[in-house]
């Protein structure tokens, strides 16, 4: 469904193209420009992303999230071994190391089976965003996001990006509109926190919402459902003393229904996932429920049991393609050596990534289980000596019996998940936009000039409506009423 323009910009838009002579309209239409080209842009990626984005077979029901340092290469490749349709997440990409740093392989390539998978972008130029989704497209991601929630102030500080970038929405916007120009075939989504520092109210981010959308092409925002201070808090802080407040990523829905939103947020497991997704509002158009829900660090802490049951519980798949962790181990541990010392291989035999590194995402995967602190101990002492991944699974995995080897995944039970009716915020009071103060008060100029003498204007104009209008219009930019 393509996301209508609001009728307020609409009228104003057809209002200000009334026969006006081209000097004055050229100084008018910009603002209408971009709204028409937001939409124009829309409408080509849906098209395209029908005809050649082929890989995008399953809906973002289930994602997890972009992470520094944590959803890299290797770690997307464990999740795609548990889960066929969970959407993956580069981690942050700054536009800068990619336009400045020729191997961008290191920053940007997968193997296929990757897909669905999207590159997070970091940045607030256009000019160079639009650039760095260029370099994207060529791998052939199915999405590109925006990074509006880093909440680390030495990237706030140093790039104006991240969270920062909520505190200036048109110009989120612009990049947003800049990206999907440079690449029409591939979706811009936009990954935002609920507020930052003091501009943390609900009507706040609603403006946000309403500015980036109405200015851009974009129709999908993932809710980090936490504020972030950048002065005061450290990243680590940002996660956690900031309060959770899910019931806003619920009120948006219901404020914007036209709009998709997915939901990030302390989100346990898949099972939790899928309750939130059942989630219905009652009274609200399509239902009002998230779009996805993003699991963030529980997906790398507890890697088996918050994802390997995601494609039955989630997607409603018959069996989820992971039947057991052997199996798991022993097809990662063949990608692990096929990448090994993929990037550089030094003379003295060291190699980028290494056994160390790319074996990494699974020292998780037996989290809660007896044995798991020894395995750990044992992989660590063997790291220095090993020359493969599969040979450092065959010789550690005796720290575990049988049955937790070749148990299936953890179906848990699937419950009903309801946000807290008391803190779901109320609809923002409606403010008039432009449109609406400039459509109200030509309205009442116009029917205050018809009961007067006839306008007469040399613009050309074939009708008294017209010179009405026109003389309506230029009143109403001398003295403009303000909100």
């Amino acid at each position: 469904m393509h996301a209508p323009l609001r009728n307020c910009c609409c009228q104003t838009a057809r209002l200000f193209h009334r026969r006006l002579p081209a000097s004055q309209l050229c100084s008018r239409q910009s603002a209408t420009d971009r709204l028409h080209a937001g939409a124009r842009s829309h409408i080509r990626t849906l098209a395209a992303g029908q005809s050649s984005n082929m890989h995008t077979q399953s809906e973002q029901l289930l994602s997890v999230a972009p992470m520094m340092d944590w959803t890299d290469l290797h770690f997307r490749q464990l999740c795609r071994l548990l889960s066929k349709h969970t959407w993956l997440y580069t981690e942050m990409v700054v536009d800068q190391t990619l336009l400045h740093n020729p191997n961008t392989d290191r920053f940007l390539w997968f193997p296929p089976e990757q897909h669905p998978i999207v590159c997070q972008l970091g940045g607030s130029n256009p000019q160079t965003l639009a650039a760095a989704a260029k370099v994207v497209a060529r791998y052939g991601y199915d999405e590109i996001n925006l990074n509006c929630g880093c909440p680390s102030e030495r990237v706030a500080g140093a790039g104006c990006f991240g969270a920062a970038m909520m505190l200036q929405p048109a110009l989120v916007a612009q990049c947003c509109q800049a990206m999907q120009d440079a690449v029409p075939h591939i979706p811009v989504t936009v990954k935002c926190r609920l507020g930052v520092d003091e501009t943390d109210s609900y009507e706040a981010l609603c403006t946000f919402i309403r500015t980036v959308s109405e200015q851009s092409s974009v129709t999908h925002f993932i809710i980090h459902c936490r504020k972030c201070m950048l002065s005061g808090l450290n990243p680590a802080q940002n996660r956690t003393i900031p309060p959770l407040r899910r019931e806003w990523a619920w009120a948006l829905k219901r404020d914007f229904p036209h709009l998709q939103f997915s939901l990030n947020g302390v989100v346990q497991n898949c099972q939790e996932a899928a309750a939130i997704l059942d989630h219905r509002q009652d009274g609200v158009e399509g239902g009002g429920s998230m779009h996805g829900v993003m699991i963030g660090r529980q997906a790398f802490y507890q890697t088996w049991d918050c994802l390997a049951d995601a494609d039955r519980s989630v997607f409603g798949a018959r069996a989820n393609p992971a039947l057991n962790r052997r199996q798991v181990l022993t097809e990662y541990a063949a990608y692990g050596d096929s990448v090994l010392g993929k990037w550089f291989v030094r003379e003295n035999g060291q190699q980028n990534p290494n056994v160390r590194t790319v074996f990494k995402p699974l020292l998780n995967m037996f989290h809660g289980e007896r044995g798991s602190k020894r395995w750990k101990q044992v992989v660590d002492a063997k790291f220095k000596t090993a020359s493969s991944v599969l040979g450092l699974v065959k010789d550690t995995l005796e720290c575990f019996p049988d049955e937790v080897l070749d148990a299936p995944p953890k179906q848990h039970p699937v419950y009903e998940w309801q946000p807290q009716p008391d803190s779901i915020p109320e609809p923002p009071t409606k403010k008039q936009c432009c449109g609406d103060l400039r459509n109200s008060r030509l309205e009442l100029l116009a029917k205050q000039l018809v009961t007067e003498q006839g306008v007469d204007d040399d613009r050309g104009v074939d009708s008294h409506e017209d010179q009405v209008l026109l003389h309506a219009e230029d009143c109403a930019v001398a003295a403009p009423v303000t909100a």
